[in-house]
């Protein structure tokens, strides 16, 4: 079942302050956390998607310490209820780098990287069209001598391919690539060559297909190290072909997500000023000029999938591990060029993660959303990593601003983590400059301390209570602004 929770978000004109993308108090994402997996392995490289249902789909690699040929893909859903996974991968190679889709029927389609008999990664393919909630033999995409590195695949719309992209890794140049698959007819397109590209990290080169049965494709050249120029290409005139973006920067991380009206959505961190931008592009028409959607602060790194919702809003996650801007998980969401502040979906308060790993966010409705993100830890010798969702609902109406959002009322949020040890954060808003307190109680009314008494300024803050020396129980924190109060409950565990 889908947990909806509504946030009504009112947003003023306001007079923009000196500093560009100046955030004077940082918005947290209060939704519920599900953990999906945290044990001994190093479960990454997730992201997750909607069916036409509002069901959470979700693909993953995982890893045992730092053997890659213990390295499987999993597939992950909660039709159940819960999240479940569904093994795809149990050998010896090293499989990575999963991606899939959804055709017209919902089947799921799943593509990877595996090494093959000569130990060199190439591309593979399965679906679950014959094999119900399993998967069939596998279809080996690419072959030869030669490496093959992060693909992705988009499945096509009415047409039973698959579409994969993926860049060669070698000595020398390397390219950028196409081929399909008709899993159907089980015929094998042609490799087309689209130019030169060196293979990177994450987000390198993606593919999507609009419902107009129309592919596009999006990367970095990479023609410096972590950097290059963003290309793109499309099918509209019947042959694949380059259309100008208009960005002549040198870019890292380029994603792609299309939405209900086929206009395709480009992100990309530009390399200049390590700000995330996005630019769009209606069938047949020109790209935007680029719009920054990040402050001019941080490092924003390893989102895994964007999306839009049925309204046209944007969502994007992205981890920031720079000190000039605070260090977590973050979603950011707009439309028609304007867009939130930071949104701050995670952050280690209890230093229990050593960091961040990939996030992605799904969207469907009016501002319904899942963001998954991924922490890493020391665990038992192994260096680990956990996969959690947080799913909900965002509501935005109003006259909208450029990094300016105003919440109608007083929001005491839930503590984050609950039962926690030894600290824990708590978050709160306010609608206007006001004398704040903050007070920490026992289970028997007895004041243990205050952590806010002072004037503080409109928009959401976060305190850090710190528990040391005190002993585990219930305990309860209580704000006062103007004439709002309310007390909420939290657990200490040692």
């Amino acid at each position: 079942m889908i947990r909806k929770y509504f946030v009504s978000v009112y947003i003023i004109l306001l007079i923009m302050i000196s500093h560009p993308g100046f955030i004077s108090a940082q918005s947290y994402l209060n939704f519920p956390i599900d953990t999906v997996v945290s044990d001994e392995f190093y479960n990454y490289r997730a992201y997750i998607r909607y069916d036409s249902a509002g069901r959470i789909h979700m693909v993953n690699s995982r890893q045992l310490g730092t053997n890659s040929a213990t390295r499987e893909v999993f597939y992950w859903n909660n039709v159940s209820g819960v999240m479940t996974p569904f093994r795809v991968t149990d050998n010896t190679v090293d499989d990575n780098y999963i991606t899939f889709g959804f055709d017209q029927n919902e089947n799921i389609h799943l593509g990877w990287e595996r090494r093959d008999a000569g130990n060199l990664f190439q591309l593979i393919y399965t679906n679950n069209i014959n094999a119900g909630t399993g998967f069939g033999d596998s279809v080996w995409i690419t072959t030869g001598g030669i490496n093959k590195a992060t693909p992705y695949m988009a499945v096509g719309k009415n047409d039973s391919s698959v579409h994969f992209v993926y860049f060669t890794f070698v000595t020398g140049q390397d390219n950028a690539y196409y081929k399909k698959y008709n899993y159907i007819s089980g015929i094998l397109g042609p490799e087309i060559t689209l130019g030169p590209a060196e293979a990177g990290s994450e987000n390198d080169i993606e593919i999507a297909a609009d419902d107009l049965g129309k592919i596009h494709i999006a990367y970095t050249t990479n023609a410096s190290f972590g950097s290059g120029l963003l290309k793109y290409f499309n099918n509209e005139s019947g042959t694949l072909t380059e259309i100008p973006t208009g960005v002549a920067d040198n870019i890292s991380y380029p994603d792609m997500t299309i939405d209900n009206n086929s206009t395709v959505h480009v992100i990309f961190r530009k390399s200049s000023d390590n700000r995330l931008y996005t630019l769009s592009r209606t069938p047949g028409g020109v790209f935007t000029a680029p719009v920054a959607i990040t402050p001019s602060v941080g490092n924003p790194s390893f989102y895994r999938a964007i999306d839009t919702d049925e309204t046209g809003r944007l969502y994007v996650t992205y981890q920031n591990s720079n000190s000039s801007f605070p260090r977590g998980t973050f979603l950011v969401h707009g439309k028609n060029g304007v867009f939130s502040d930071p949104i701050l979906v995670f952050e280690d308060s209890t230093s229990a993660y050593i960091g961040r790993g990939n996030s992605s966010v799904a969207a469907m409705g009016s501002g319904d959303i899942a963001v998954h993100f991924e922490a890493t830890a020391s665990r038992n010798g192994n260096v680990v990593s956990d996969i959690f969702i947080k799913e909900g609902t965002l509501t935005v109406t109003g006259i909208e601003l450029h990094f300016v959002t105003v919440l109608k009322d007083h929001i005491l949020y839930d503590n984050y983590p609950n039962p926690f040890n030894p600290s824990t954060s708590i978050s709160f808003y306010i609608p206007s400059g006001e004398n704040v307190r903050l007070k920490i109680f026992d289970i028997l009314g007895k004041e243990i301390t205050i952590l806010v008494n002072e004037f503080m300024s409109r928009g959401s803050h976060t305190v850090v209570f710190d528990a040391k020396g005190i002993p585990s129980g219930v305990y309860f924190y209580q704000i006062e602004a103007g004439n709002f109060s309310e007390r909420k409950k939290m657990i200490l565990t040692k």
